[in-house]
């Protein structure tokens, strides 16, 4: 049985349950088109309409939007506007991943650094699943201004929502941490995980 601490339905809904991990994934600000958004929020307001309470319903959806998410990001990840890999704002971000683990209790399974976005998995192990949102809010504040000021930049750094997904069975972990891994190779950037310079 799941417990589940909140469930918040943002642009993109957040379900937080105790002691799960979970796979996140953060993105810069403005690397979604205004008409991707509109469609990910119409395809949910179909469910919300029509009073759905079907868990396996709005998992199918969670999936195939972030499939669909995943999919633009991974197109756009080739251009030059795209900066989580320049070398300095990369070293900030595995440096903050050690805040996430020392700090905040999170165990970081696998992260990757993309150009235009960052995947974690992770688990809390001090009891403090439901501050995810409130972490991650943490972690992109900080790395923000630092990337921010890095790139002699001013203004939001990441987008306002991230997607956020917790693993139902241990398959499911494992599952997620070879899609981190393989990111990078799945968008053409590497032949293999193991070249990807920015992963944990």
């Amino acid at each position: 049985m799941v417990e589940t601490i909140r469930f918040i339905q943002g642009n993109l809904p957040h379900w937080l349950v105790v002691d799960r991990t979970y796979f996140v994934t953060m993105r810069l600000n403005g690397t979604l088109p205004r008409s991707v958004v509109s469609e990910l929020v119409a395809e949910r307001k179909v469910l919300i309409d029509a009073g759905c309470h079907d868990d396996e319903r709005w998992l199918a959806l969670h999936r195939a939007q972030f499939l669909k998410i995943e999919g633009v990001l991974d197109a756009v990840s080739k251009g030059d506007d795209f900066c989580l890999t320049e070398p300095e704002v990369a070293k900030v971000l595995l440096k903050s991943f050690g805040w996430l683990a020392d700090d905040a209790g999170w165990q970081i399974h696998a992260a990757t650094i993309m150009p235009t976005h960052v995947h974690m998995v992770m688990r809390n192990n001090a009891g403090r699943s439901g501050e995810l949102i409130n972490d991650i809010e943490k972690f992109k504040r900080f790395t923000g201004r630092d990337a921010n000021r890095i790139l002699k930049r001013s203004g939001r750094f990441w987008a306002r929502e991230d997607f956020d997904h917790w693993c139902r069975t241990p398959e499911k972990v494992t599952s997620a941490v070879r899609y981190v891994r393989e990111n990078p190779v799945k968008a053409g950037l590497v032949s293999q995980w193991q070249d990807w310079p920015w992963m944990v």
